[in-house]
């Protein structure tokens, strides 16, 4: 007994600190950005993917599949992307934490309510338009067929089915479907959240056989695009526009996601280092780090300038570097993100009299951190 009511303590306060860590304006943000992420998801699915029987991994896949498997198909597609999103949320409860499902639990109820929204407005909508006064012709474009049916006055119907307009049909959808369901996901993980699904699968894989998150999320997706391969009739045309699908996905959660934002780590070694800090915390304003070392083969003691910057700095710091020392030994290395005051925060969270320095000279760094300047190195 004591032990169950140590659990649902040590998750009561794991639920408290998710809500509490930051501010409820950015807590309200972040969920208007799953939120919002879990509603192009499901229009990717609805109106793209699962219409043409698409599989590029995921949860629409699986359902597509199972919705292909004999004796199953008395389940519709989208009623399986219900299905299996609340398992992989409760196995992800059970076997990974409160503080993952937490993350998933806005997209984990949105996403399928939109899917069995959507699909019913793809299915149920339909355009009438009066020819003259006493004849109709209903113009109907079904994106799972590309087919258009015209009803004329004898009766007559003409279809235009052509095998190319169904492979475009085919192609487009899967760089639309790939479109928003990458958006979608890429606004997710902005929020904070997680896109849930098989992830859960590649979490728990890398736990209990130590497989890593990367090689078993690529084995799973195998797997899937196995199955999808006999769901469509062993077509390799429906395999192909399921990794297109897949890397416009992939293309857009990177781009949304990590935006075109580009930071550079500098470690510059000079015997004119301090000239080189200055410059650094001055001109370029940004911060540095000192560091002391020894060279490996000469045994000699040596300063150790790091400094973060983004791409706009990049040719002015290292054009700057070059001019005070030009035999400086210095490394950039690229990252995808840096957290801290001048990169994810704007202002730090201490007083301008608790820095170290004069109130009036971390004025003057603030004002230089803050605004870009404007003139180049080949302006001085």
């Amino acid at each position: 007994m004591g032990k169950v009511k140590s659990w649902f303590s040590k998750q009561k306060s794991i639920i408290i600190q998710e809500f509490t860590q930051e501010p409820p304006l950015k807590i309200f943000k972040n969920c208007l950005l799953i939120f919002f992420g879990a509603l192009l998801m499901s229009l990717g699915d609805s109106f793209f993917i699962l219409p043409m029987n698409i599989v590029s991994g995921g949860i629409s896949s699986l359902a597509i599949i199972s919705n292909w498997m004999p004796g199953m198909n008395v389940i519709s597609t989208q009623v399986y992307v219900l299905i299996y999103t609340w398992i992989f949320f409760l196995l992800g409860l059970i076997f990974i934490g409160v503080r993952y499902s937490l993350r998933t639990l806005i997209l984990s109820i949105s996403y399928p309510l939109f899917v069995l929204l959507f699909s019913w407005v793809r299915d149920a909508v339909a355009v009438e338009m009066l020819v003259d006064g006493t004849t109709q012709a209903v113009h109907i474009l079904n994106i799972s067929e590309m087919m258009v049916d015209i009803k004329l006055e004898g009766g007559d119907i003409i279809s235009h089915n052509s095998d190319a307009m169904k492979a475009l049909a085919y192609v487009l959808s899967a760089v639309f479907g790939g479109a928003l369901l990458g958006t979608g996901i890429g606004l997710a993980f902005s929020g904070g959240g997680s896109s849930g699904g098989t992830d859960v699968i590649n979490v728990l894989v890398n736990r209990y056989f130590g497989i890593r998150v990367g090689t078993s999320s690529f084995i799973v997706d195998c797997l899937i695009m196995i199955g999808g391969f006999f769901a469509n009739g062993m077509s390799l045309l429906a395999t192909m526009v399921g990794v297109v699908c897949a890397f416009v996905c992939s293309l857009l959660i990177d781009k949304v996601f990590l935006g075109n934002q580009q930071f550079y780590i500098a470690q510059i070694i000079s015997p004119k280092w301090n000239e080189i800090n200055h410059f650094i915390n001055h001109e370029l304003g940004r911060g540095s780090t000192i560091l002391h070392g020894n060279g490996g083969y000469t045994n000699k003691e040596i300063t150790i300038i790091q400094t973060c910057f983004d791409r706009q700095d990049y040719l002015l710091i290292k054009q700057s570097i070059y001019s005070i020392d030009p035999s400086a030994f210095v490394t950039f290395v690229s990252t995808r993100e840096i957290l801290g005051y001048g990169f994810s925060r704007d202002k730090p969270s201490v007083n301008m009299n608790d820095i170290p320095i004069s109130p009036e000279d971390a004025r003057k760094l603030t004002i230089k951190a803050n605004t870009k300047r404007k003139r180049t190195f080949y302006e001085k």
